[in-house]
Order: C-alpha cells, then structure tokens, then sequence
C-alpha cells in the first residue's frame, strides 16, 4: 500500500532540488544524495533565491537556527569548504546546473528556481515483511544510524568495561 507525501521540490533546469530529502534529481533519473550541511545551505539559497545575501546573513540563516538533532549548537561551518563540495555535486557537462554566483566581498546569490512546487511523492506504508526479507536488510544495514554515529564512543565504552570485568574476575579468583 502507498501513501502520498508533499514534499517541497525547487525545479531548475535539468534538475529538481528536494530539500526534505537531501536530493538532487536529474532530468534523466539519476540522484545525487547531499549532505545534511550542503542541503541546508542549498535549501537556504534556493529560499532566497533571486536576493544577493551577505555571508553574514546566510551563515546566520542556515546554522543558527536550533537542531534538535545536535547535541551542541557550537559547530563552526566553513561556508568555502562548504560551497566547493556543492559545487562539485552540482557540476555536469561543465556547467552548474544551479548556478551559485559569489559577489566578491558580499556573498551569495542564486538564480529564481524554474519553479518553487510541492511534489507529490509516493512511499510504501510499513507493512509486516516476511522473516527472509528482514534478514536481508539486516544484512545489508547492520549498524543502525544511531550506532554509526557513536561507533568509536560504543566501542570504547565496551573495551573498558570488559577490561574491568576482566580485572574484577582476576582479583576476585585469588
């Protein structure tokens, strides 16, 4: 069973930029995935596209404003290293499919999206899958997200503690 979704979309042309998804979707099927800081940035000039905004206002913008994903709001974002991963992302056939221009000593400005729309999308509702079919996606996925990131915290967390049970059992069998 499917369900549909509206999802904003920014149509320029040859391409589609979802920001709710970190997408961008090309005209002949192919997607790039951006990260979560490329399609914040991205999302915040497509949202003022048309307007020259001061790096002061973007940055301000686009990473001031509260995640309740992070665990600090004192990340220090390079918007150059930022711009440059971008635009690499968004480079085909030589040219930018959405063109970021820099106004020396002022900051950004994107061109007026083709068109500002609400897609509608199409997702499965969960339903229960067969017991073969969730072994399959276990194995294809076999951290969760939230280990991913906490990979080296879990992993040193567990050293230490078997470290210590190891030490507790060694003085306790004397």
């Amino acid at each position: 069973m499917t369900t549909k979704t509206k999802i904003k979309c920014y149509r320029f042309e040859g391409i589609d930029f979802i920001p709710e998804n970190r997408q961008l979707r090309w005209h002949d099927n192919q997607q790039t995935l951006l990260t979560d800081d490329e399609s914040r940035f991205l999302a915040s000039l497509c949202y003022l596209a048309g307007e020259v905004v001061s790096t002061e206002s973007i940055y301000r913008y686009t990473f001031t404003s509260p995640n309740a994903y992070e665990e600090s709001g004192d990340h220090h974002y390079d918007l150059n290293i930022l711009l440059l991963s971008l635009s690499k992302k968004l480079l085909r056939n030589g040219k930018m499919a959405i063109p970021i221009y820099i106004i020396p000593s002022y900051g950004f400005r994107v061109s007026l999206p083709n068109t500002t729309s609400i897609r509608n999308e199409s997702s499965l509702l969960k339903t229960r899958s067969s017991w073969p079919d969730r072994v399959k996606k276990r194995a294809k996925k076999p951290f969760p997200q939230v280990i991913k990131i906490y990979y080296p915290i879990i992993t040193t967390a567990v050293i230490v503690t078997l470290s210590l049970l190891i030490g507790y059992l060694v003085v306790t069998t004397r």
